[in-house]
């Protein structure tokens, strides 16, 4: 109970000074020019002041104050003097970046000088004896204490780009490493990670959608630093393992350093520069798959919470344990990272020239599927462990460990060649079907019938426990088929929340149907939505293809018409007879619902000297919405998408 009021008073002091502080720090910015300005490849919305940052800070110093001053012996008697030190480390480092963000805020300086800044702050971070002991090897812990420093300063610097993200996730982010710190015992650094959630969530309050200020490179510098510094100076007593030191707070923060990575990647691999700023950050590649900027918010803080009781869990863990459950965690928002990376959005420097190397890795990548076999990689090391944990629900004995150890690089090597050899890696995840279902089964089940020869051969304890065997091949399945099926289910969860766009009723369930929906899916442009399919073929209801569910035949299309509010209604079949053409025009006509008709149109290439080819566009049977009985929907290449008046509507091709 004690506890659970000390972290009441810290964060609460902390939220009702960034209340107070905030709306001060958005005048004073005002008054003295403070603002947004449009820029290049930046998400501008109008003038809005920044000095956000600075009501962060000083609602953090508050928050740090009331612990030291309100609850007084509580937390003052838990601060060790061994780690004064780091801790000045961390004091000194932060507000150095944040007065770089402040200068940068004001002048702009060049990304080279920012980055020369950032280093100069890790320097002073580690010359007070922050080091993160994540390898037994001094000069590593070194690199790597400098290169969490730089990659979590620039990664909350490059999601502060929509209202609210950086700031509810930093403050989320902020929250469960203060209770991580508690379990462990690190009192201190618990006190300034909640001070920092409650100033974040304080300044949120007006930095949510649509934004009366924002944080500016001063409160993203701030926040990114603090818990860059927080992490690498937990005191060694209490880092035991390396679940508690590396895998819990990249847990927690896997959301900014992730959106981090797809940047980086996605520019690497396109040629482009990583230092500019551009509209490829993960927050405006989910606007461009139809959510609205509020929406990315709650989704983006739904996933650092995900993280956040993940990492909880794994402090309640053992090593082994919570290094499967981490990893399983990080390979599930890398792929959802990577389904983000798809689309072609507004990146920085459009048109740069691919480097030499650049080239070489982008044709591993595509031909190779370098990454896609990495990913497999770690499917099935994670599935090999976890048969093993699972048969033994704890440590595993001494003879099953060696067993293990002996064996998961042959299983990697015959299960990725068997993979290869049955054809898993020639198709396209979003395409993923029941033939690639197939494939990926049979390729685990013969790998593991060869584990089973190889164990009664050379590893007794395998032999005398099949059932690990078995379990390896059912979560191997379970975690390769779940990869490659990723892209294609999340593509169906944004289609059934997307709201935007007019409802169509596509008529058809054949191969003519499924055609329709594919070029209305792919023309977003049209802002025409399939929601369902009507069949005659009464065995067809019930089903769905690609998301899009089969309700009923022509004799329930007034119905599904009113029950599923449908504006539109595309003719996808081509095999309609004339009759039931007529019984959809009536229909449609007296609900006054539009009929169209996909065309599927191909314009010829010719010489520039050569006369133009006259194109004639296949006529659908007559139907009913235009107002001289009929509506195309002709697919013409570089043609303008929309309505043009006349209810023809043409589709981008």
């Amino acid at each position: 109970m004690r506890v659970v009021l000390e972290v009441a008073v810290v964060l609460g002091s902390a939220l009702v000074a960034a209340l107070v502080f905030t709306p001060a720090a958005r005048a004073l910015a005002r008054r003295v020019g403070a603002v947004t300005r449009p820029m290049p490849k930046r998400w501008y919305k109008g003038p809005t002041p920044l000095f956000g940052g600075v009501a962060i800070v000083a609602a953090a110093a508050a928050g740090l104050a009331a612990a030291t001053v309100v609850v007084g012996d509580g937390w003052a008697l838990r601060i060790e003097t061994a780690t004064a030190r780091p801790a000045l480390g961390i004091a000194i480092s932060s507000c150095f970046m944040f007065v770089v963000g402040l200068v940068d805020d004001l002048v702009h300086l060049r990304p080279p000088t920012k980055l020369l800044l950032e280093l100069l702050a890790g320097a002073m971070l580690l010359s007070l004896g922050a080091v993160f002991p994540v390898t037994p090897w001094d000069v590593v812990n070194v690199v790597a204490t400098l290169f969490w420093f730089l990659a979590l300063t620039n990664a909350f610097n490059l999601l502060d780009g929509l209202d609210g993200v950086a700031a509810g996730v930093g403050a989320i982010a902020s929250f469960f490493l203060g209770v991580a710190f508690a379990f462990q015992g690190a009192w201190g650094h618990a006190a300034v990670a909640w001070s920092l959630a409650g100033a974040s969530l304080g300044f949120l309050r007006y930095n949510f959608h649509p934004a009366s200020v924002f944080m500016g490179d001063a409160g993203s510098l701030f926040l990114g630093s603090m818990l860059a510094g927080l992490v690498v100076t937990l005191p060694g007593a209490v880092s035991t393992n390396l679940v508690s030191v590396l895998f819990v707070p990249l847990v927690i923060v896997a959301v900014p350093l992730l959106d981090t990575t797809l940047v980086t990647v996605t520019r690497v691999l396109a040629g482009q520069p990583i230092s500019e700023g551009g509209l490829d950050h993960s927050t405006y590649r989910l606007i461009a798959l139809g959510l609205n900027e509020r929406q990315v918010a709650v989704l983006l803080y739904a996933l650092a919470a995900a993280g956040g009781l993940i990492a909880l869990l794994l402090t309640r863990l053992d090593r082994g344990l919570g290094v499967l459950v981490g990893t399983a965690f990080l390979v599930a928002m890398s792929l959802f990272a990577a389904y983000l990376g798809r689309g072609q959005v507004g990146a920085a420097g459009q048109g740069a020239r691919m480097k030499p190397l650049t080239v070489l890795v982008r044709s591993l990548f595509y031909k190779r599927r370098l990454a896609e076999i990495l990913l497999d990689v770690a499917l099935i090391t994670l599935a090999y462990y976890a048969a093993f944990r699972l048969r033994f629900d704890g440590m595993l004995p001494p003879a099953y460990a060696s067993a293990f150890e002996a064996t998961v690089g042959p299983v990697i090597a015959v299960t990725l060649t068997l993979l290869g050899l049955f054809g898993v890696y020639r198709g396209a995840w979003e395409y993923t079907g029941i033939f690639d279902v197939y494939r990926i089964v049979g390729a685990v089940l013969v790998s593991n019938v060869t584990l089973l020869a190889y164990a009664a051969w050379r590893v007794p304890p395998l032999a005398q426990s099949h059932n690990i065997i078995y379990i390896a091949a059912l979560v191997a399945a379970g975690l390769l088929l779940t990869s490659r099926l990723s892209f294609k289910s999340l593509e169906l969860v944004r289609q059934r929340f997307q709201r935007k766009g007019e409802r169509v009723l596509i008529y058809g369930a054949d191969s003519g149907g499924e055609l329709a929906l594919r070029e209305l899916l792919i023309h977003g442009e049209l802002r025409l939505r399939p929601v369902c399919f009507v069949d005659d073929d009464a065995r067809q209801h019930g089903r769905e293809i690609h998301g899009v569910p089969i309700v009923a035949g022509l004799d329930g299309l007034g119905w599904v018409v009113e029950r599923y509010k449908i504006d539109k209604i595309v003719i996808g079949t081509r095999q309609l007879m004339p009759e039931t053409l007529a019984a959809i025009q009536v229909l449609a006509r007296g609900r006054g619902v539009h009929v169209g008709w996909v065309n599927v149109d191909v314009k010829w290439l010719v010489p520039v000297d050569a006369a133009p080819a006259v194109r004639a566009t296949p006529e659908p049977s007559v139907a009913a919405g235009n107002g001289r009985g009929e509506t195309h929907l002709p697919v013409e290449v570089g043609a303008a998408g929309g309505p043009d008046g006349n209810g023809r509507i043409a589709l981008t091709g």
